[in-house]
């Protein structure tokens, strides 16, 4: 009986180390919650030691046990359709490396004890598994949406627990039939991880190619505003000494002043382009702003924003329009459905710090769990997951993000740390007074 206690302790201790493996090769450590990864750790420890040693019974042992590693799970943030996948696949193979070890290294006969040896052999052949996994694929972190389909590969490992219990409860003493089937289940389930990054990675490269088309559709927009704006530059050009000479005999006149701010203003008209929001001369900014302004413009009432920003910014382009494609387009959305349909926009630049401010107006339905913001959207799929790679890249930047709101509005403010490269800085605004 003291063996068997010390075997359970010692072996199930182990296996939590390698369900904790196991689980980072799925998540981004970043996303662990530590405090509350601890205590999960500990009770699936706690509690399913003590079960097996107090019930011993395989059905309250599979049911305990995949509660328990779905507990663990929630300490990660993550879509519920992947903790369940992965709750069941860890399991999966953890139940067919338990049985495989007693039938292959020992006749055993269902409803004797076995040797306590098999228990060691099982959390090494775990370890075996978790290491060829860990070593040949990586899913943590490449995921910004859960991949569709995901319901056709958790069939597998669920089938396979259902297959393996069955046998056991019909008491069949087959030990070539076990070691086989257990074989067999045991390399499908280890193919189903390899799937499921094959799948993970296609659906990132789906993703990928989605985001440069809405890149392509900003530049393609930004390329007929400065197309628009050159132009009428060339009309105006080409009419200049038409101008400078109506302009000379207005000056000329006396108390004609009017006519001429009126001419002027006329001309300022004629050369501006009513879809050229910003033209700081950052390409980046420019064409994402130009292009969700507009977008803005199109469906809400009103649209405020003021602009001051250098030509070039020390940071990545990808990270910028990350952080102005997520944010403007999640604020757009909100706004249409709500009753006020506002939106305020607010970059501004000074001394080494970008600072950035979306103000909209919502519906007032908002969610948050475990401390993120889920959307309010049909498309439950992405769950705050714009909002967190926004996160991501201001932590990435040593910057600072605050989510403020009431029952109306949301906003949200975010500081950059950057340095400007040229002194040269645009402001635009459209701000009513």
């Amino acid at each position: 009986m003291m063996v068997d206690i010390i075997t359970a302790i010692s072996t199930n201790l182990f296996r939590t180390f390698l369900i904790k493996r196991f689980m980072s090769i799925f998540y981004d450590t970043d996303s662990e919650n530590k405090k509350t990864s601890t205590l999960f750790y500990t009770l699936f420890y706690l509690v399913t030691t003590t079960v097996y040693l107090v019930f011993h019974y395989p059905p309250i042992n599979i049911i305990i046990n995949i509660a328990m590693i779905y507990l663990i799970s929630l300490s990660y943030f993550s879509d519920y359709r992947k903790k369940i996948l992965v709750t069941f696949l860890i399991y999966s193979i953890n139940m067919i490396c338990d049985i495989l070890s007693v039938f292959l290294f020992s006749n055993y006969v269902i409803g004797q004890p076995y040797n306590v040896i098999s228990a060691y052999i099982t959390v090494f052949l775990i370890f075996i598994c978790e290491f060829i996994l860990e070593r040949c694929i990586e899913i943590n972190g490449k995921e910004k949406q859960f991949p569709p389909y995901w319901s056709f590969i958790l069939i597998i490992p669920i089938i396979s627990i259902l297959m393996l219990s069955y046998l056991l409860m019909e008491n069949l003493n087959k030990r070539i039939l076990f070691i086989i089937e257990s074989s067999g289940m045991l390399c499908i389930n280890m193919l189903i991880f390899f799937l499921y990054n094959v799948l993970v990675d296609a659906y990132t490269k789906l993703e990928e190619s989605l985001m440069y088309e809405k890149q392509v559709r900003q530049y393609s927009n930004q390329l007929d505003i400065m197309m628009q704006t050159e132009n009428k530059i060339r009309a105006l050009q080409h009419d200049m000494k038409h101008h400078l000479i109506e302009l000379l005999s207005l000056a000329r006149e006396s108390n004609n002043n009017l006519n001429i701010e009126e001419y002027i203003l006329n001309m300022k008209e004629f050369i501006s382009n009513h879809r050229e929001y910003t033209h700081s001369g950052n390409k980046d900014v420019d064409s994402v702003l130009n292009y969700m302004i507009q977008q803005a413009e199109q469906k809400l009432k009103k649209v405020e924003y003021k602009i001051s920003i250098p030509e070039e910014l020390d940071m990545r382009s990808f990270d910028l329009n990350m952080i102005l494609g997520n944010l403007l387009e999640n604020a757009i959305e909100a706004a249409v459905n709500s009753t006020e349909k506002e939106l305020s926009i607010t970059i501004d630049y000074k001394k080494g710090i970008l600072f950035l401010e979306v103000w909209n107006s919502y519906n007032g339905k908002i969610i948050k769990r475990n401390g993120h913001y889920m959307t309010t959207k049909e498309n439950i799929a992405s769950h705050g997951i714009g909002l967190e790679n926004v996160k991501k890249v201001v932590e990435n930047h040593n910057g600072t993000m605050d989510v403020l709101y009431d029952k109306n509005t949301f906003d949200i403010k975010i500081m950059l740390y950057t340095f400007k490269l040229r002194h040269k800085i645009y402001e635009f605004r459209n701000l009513q007074v």
